[in-house]
């Protein structure tokens, strides 16, 4: 069983490591810097990033991924967020739960 240490310890290695994101339209990719990284008050890690296409049309973002400082990709999700021609953009997360699973 990890102890209430070991959950804190994790917790704010991750927020200390993760650096950057990248969201793709198609198949080019764009570097985003992170809007904010923060522990909640229930644990989780909530990476947030701007996504904000500089388009003259609308463009729909097919994936999102995070990276460590690093370079190392951490995670990704992919999707299908249209933003619409005159539309500043959106704003992305990743929540990061940490959690033990006995067998």
């Amino acid at each position: 069983m990890l102890d209430t240490a070991a959950f804190t310890d994790l917790r704010s290695y991750i927020k200390r490591r993760v650096a950057k994101a990248k969201y793709y339209v198609g198949s080019t990719g764009y570097d985003v810097l992170l809007n904010d990284v923060a522990i909640k008050s229930d644990g989780t890690v909530r990476v947030q990033l701007p996504i904000a296409p500089n388009a003259s049309s609308s463009v729909t973002v097919t994936r999102v991924e995070l990276y460590n400082s690093a370079g190392d990709r951490w995670a990704y999700r992919n999707c299908s967020i249209t933003i619409s021609t005159g539309q500043v953009g959106v704003l992305f997360w990743f929540d990061i739960k940490i959690e033990e699973e006995e067998e």
